[in-house]
């Protein structure tokens, strides 16, 4: 039961916070300017060389935060009262075991953290990663986290989790409406608890310097943690090292008119090439 308070009290955060924040737009650092031309050679290149990775490290604390924070209250806490209530809606499930493994009714402090780390966490990391990459190409207010949240459900679901058909844990707990209804739910809320929580974010994070370093640098040491994450942010950050204007380029690109509309172009017709999996997968759950 305890487990059950601490995390609806975790999603009662995050949908406050949605709330409040939820007309915050992702505001995105401009990238330093060019050293003036009187300075040294050798001073210029390096200083272009460092600003590069300032303006990667400033993009991997917002991935690391935003990821770390919506898998603790959305995806984790989340995820984890969606599998209790569908326990709790099949009552003659219990103590059978699911596709992951694990017993149907039981609510234990270890299942929460493997849970967590296997499950939670990693689709925040991936849909904070997507977010980020697709933020400009999304409609303007508190409409663009909900729009984002259902479109990668949609593109999502069907291929990796939640919602395969082939899953045979729709044959052990549900009923399949109201396991497509809580998911679907879920969805929505981490894209409006992304786009919130990242638009607020990216307001009082600053680019690293001397005077703001060790503000800037206490989100990078969820990279050590994160392990498998801090060893492919590591990868990028000697490539962004190496080629300092690829990243300005690469996002002036993206959030240009042209960028911007080729963005939305792809991301519909993604969503409507994915749409026939979508609705095969939930008319497949639903009557079960």
């Amino acid at each position: 039961m305890l487990i059950v308070i601490v995390c609806g009290a975790l999603v009662a955060i995050a949908l406050a916070l949605c709330a409040v924040w939820g007309g915050e737009r992702l505001v995105e650092p401009e990238f330093p300017p060019a050293t003036p031309s009187g300075a040294a050679a050798t001073t210029s290149r390096l200083r272009r060389h460092l600003d590069g990775l300032r303006l990667f490290g400033w993009w991997a604390s917002m991935f690391l935060v935003v990821g770390t924070i919506s898998g603790l209250l959305v995806t984790g806490a989340g995820g984890r009262l969606a599998m209790r209530l569908l326990a709790i809606t099949s009552p003659e499930a219990t103590g059978r075991l699911t596709e992951a493994g694990a017993n149907v009714g039981e609510m234990t402090v270890e299942g929460t953290i493997a849970y967590l780390v296997f499950g939670g966490l990693p689709f925040a990391f991936a849909s904070t990663a997507l977010y980020l990459l697709v933020a400009p190409w999304l409609p303007r207010g508190r409409l663009a986290g909900p729009v984002f949240g259902l479109a990668a459900f949609i593109l999502a679901a069907p291929f990796i989790d939640p919602l395969r058909a082939d899953n045979v844990d729709f044959d052990i707990v549900g009923p399949g409406w109201l396991s497509v209804l809580v998911f679907a739910a879920l969805a929505v809320v981490q894209g409006a608890f992304l786009a919130a929580f990242a638009g607020r974010l990216s307001r009082s994070l600053p680019l690293m310097t001397r005077r703001t370093w060790p503000e800037t640098l206490m989100p990078l040491l969820l990279a050590v943690v994160l392990f498998p994450l801090g060893a492919v942010l590591a990868v990028g950050a000697l490539v962004t090292f190496a080629l300092p204007r690829l990243l300005p380029w690469f996002l002036a690109v993206r959030a240009s008119r042209w960028g911007v509309i080729i963005g939305r172009a792809l991301l519909a017709v993604g969503v409507l090439t994915a749409l026939p999996a979508f609705v095969a997968s939930v008319v497949s759950i639903w009557g079960r």
